[in-house]
């Protein structure tokens, strides 16, 4: 078996043609260039090289040695160098997730802080749908992924999951019809929820029809926070595990919805409620819906997640940029959406 190190005297060897340039260059004595070269001629059987007192040059055979390795060990050299630059470097792609005009536009401007530090950082956007959770992580779609505790709480995370601090936190509001009855009221408690149709997203129906038919109790894992919020709730929607309502009274099974155009065309029209955070309020309103803040709930948390496996000098990069952005506009999302939209406050 021939060694990294034996293959690196030969070509260096080849190079220079010249026994005592090649042991300075590898810091070596000519003595250990000429007797690896003497090994290496006897395991292929044959001479690399002529020497004389005055020249040293290639046998026919050393040559195309020389001509088949030099490439060969070049291509693994670089892909060493590559494999060290994702790891170490900064420079390269970062594929970022978002849900949501709002955040796409923090994430941007999160992006931009990085690429004034790093130059050679290239951050590539990927708007995830509302029932993806940390999937597009897992099926490498993304590096990291901007999302909130009701969609991922922390406690919640698979162990393979890294996550960044706290970025933002928002309070929630009730989405609900312009026509709807609370659409007047300047605010509606927690308890008040389980009086109303609170729409659920798809994912959570299809999770409890796959319970039901393994034999398993009908229960959607709803986030820490959804559970929070919703515990004065629906007594028997298989989606979210809430017990029963005020007074034992059940209410009918929830609309269900696959995309965030789904949810705000659901609640336009009246088939349900939905709690969003604040900046929806600013970002997504429409004449068809109106929203009421929400007392008595946990607020919404946003942090970067990514895969443990996956973490780099790239991720921890833009988690930085992320949070140094938010020390200098502690409410981004809704900071941003008020701002002219030219300027960069």
């Amino acid at each position: 078996m021939v060694e990294r190190r034996e293959i690196e005297i030969f070509l260096t060897v080849g190079e220079e043609l010249h026994f005592g340039r090649s042991a300075e260059r590898l810091h070596v004595s000519v003595a250990m260039v000429s007797k690896t070269v003497q090994k290496l001629e006897r395991s292929v059987g044959a001479a690399l090289f002529e020497r004389t007192s005055r020249r040293v040059a290639f046998t026919a055979i050393g040559r195309r040695l020389f001509e088949d390795l030099k490439p060969a060990h070049q291509a693994v050299l670089d892909a060493f160098a590559r494999a060290v630059a994702a790891g170490r470097g900064v420079d390269g792609v970062l594929r970022v997730g978002f849900l949501g005009t709002a955040t796409a536009e923090f994430v941007v401007r999160a992006a931009e802080l990085l690429r004034t530090r790093h130059p050679g950082c290239e951050v590539r956007l990927h708007e995830s749908r509302f029932t993806d959770g940390t999937a597009p992580l897992r099926d490498d779609v993304i590096d990291v992924l901007l999302i909130d505790n009701f969609a991922a709480p922390l406690s919640t995370l698979a162990p393979e999951h890294g996550a960044g601090p706290v970025l933002f936190r928002e309070a929630p509001m009730l989405a609900v019809s312009a026509r709807h009855p609370l659409a007047r009221r300047e605010a509606v408690d927690v308890a008040e929820l389980a009086r109303y149709e609170v729409l659920r997203p798809r994912a959570a129906a299809e999770q409890a029809v796959r319970a039901s038919t393994s034999g398993q109790a009908a229960r959607w894992v709803a986030p820490e926070g959804a559970e929070r919020l919703f515990a004065a709730g629906r007594a028997d929607a298989p989606s979210f595990p809430l017990g029963g309502a005020p007074g034992g009274r059940a209410a009918g099974r929830s609309t269900e919805f696959g995309s965030v155009q789904e949810m705000w065309a659901l609640v336009g029209a009246g088939h349900g409620v939905f709690p969003v955070p604040t900046h929806a309020s600013v970002y997504d309103a429409r004449p068809d819906v109106a929203f009421v803040p929400v007392e008595g709930a946990p607020a919404y948390e946003w942090r970067l997640v990514w895969l443990a496996a996956a973490d780099n000098n790239r991720v921890r990069a833009f988690s930085e940029a992320a949070c140094d952005y938010v020390a200098a506009h502690p409410d981004p999302l809704t900071a941003t959406a008020r701002a002219p939209r030219g300027s960069r406050a």
